[in-house]
C-alpha cells in the first residue's frame, strides 16, 4: 500500500502530518482488505481546488475534498484506486471555524475521500451513518476524536 502525495507550488505541509496522512490510508486499505493498492493525494490551494470543482461537479465554488475512484482498465495493472484533492487553505479555515485542530482535520478530510473512493457516501442517511462510523472508529486508532 502506499499513498502518493503531491503538493501544488507553495504548499508544504510538516513531516509528522505527511506521516500521519500515510498512517491513515494505510490504517483504511488493511481494514478493507486492500493492502496492495496504491491512492493519490494533491494538496492544492482554493483556487486550484475551485478549478476542479468546477469541471467534475459544475460546482462554482472551493470545497475542503474530491475524490476520484479509479474505475479504469489501468486498475488491474496499477492497483490505484483513486485520487483524492484537498485544498488546505479551506481545511485551515473549516478547522479553526469548527474549533478542530488543524492535523486532525486534515486527517479527517483524507479520511472521508479514501471511504468515498471505496465506495461509500452519505446521500441516504443508512449510508451516511456507515461512512461516519468507520471514519470515527479509523480515526480512533491514531488518537483522532469523533469529529462529528
Amino acid at each position: 500500500m502506499s499513498l502518493v502525495i503531491t503538493l501544488d507550488k507553495g504548499i508544504s505541509i510538516e513531516p509528522d502530518l505527511h506521516d500521519k496522512l500515510q498512517r491513515i490510508v494505510s490504517l483504511i486499505l488493511n481494514d478493507e482488505g486492500l493492502v496492495d493498492n496504491e491512492i493519490n493525494l494533491k494538496i492544492l490551494n482554493d483556487k486550484e481546488m475551485k478549478k476542479l470543482n468546477h469541471q467534475f461537479r459544475n460546482k462554482n465554488n472551493t470545497t475542503n475534498v474530491l475524490s476520484f475512484q479509479n474505475d479504469d482498465i489501468s486498475l488491474m495493472q496499477t492497483k490505484n484506486i483513486g485520487d483524492i484533492a484537498i485544498s488546505l487553505e479551506y481545511v485551515k479555515r473549516e478547522a479553526k471555524e469548527e474549533g478542530k485542530f488543524f492535523e486532525d482535520h486534515m486527517i479527517h478530510m483524507l479520511a472521508h475521500g479514501v471511504y468515498h473512493i471505496l465506495g461509500y457516501d452519505h446521500e441516504c442517511d443508512e449510508m451516511a451513518a456507515t461512512m461516519e462510523s468507520k471514519e470515527i472508529n479509523i480515526l480512533n486508532k491514531i488518537n483522532i476524536n469523533n469529529p462529528y
